[in-house]
């Protein structure tokens, strides 16, 4: 769990939830850019 492990499971989900909300983000923008 998270709470047992914050360093080995929330620093691997920090990394891939930051990675896709980036990546959302960019898409978002050029949508809004229109």
């Amino acid at each position: 769990c998270s709470v047992c492990h914050p360093f080995y499971t929330g620093k691997q989900r920090l990394v891939d939830t930051a990675g896709r909300v980036d990546r959302y983000k960019k898409k978002y923008q050029k949508l809004a850019e229109k």
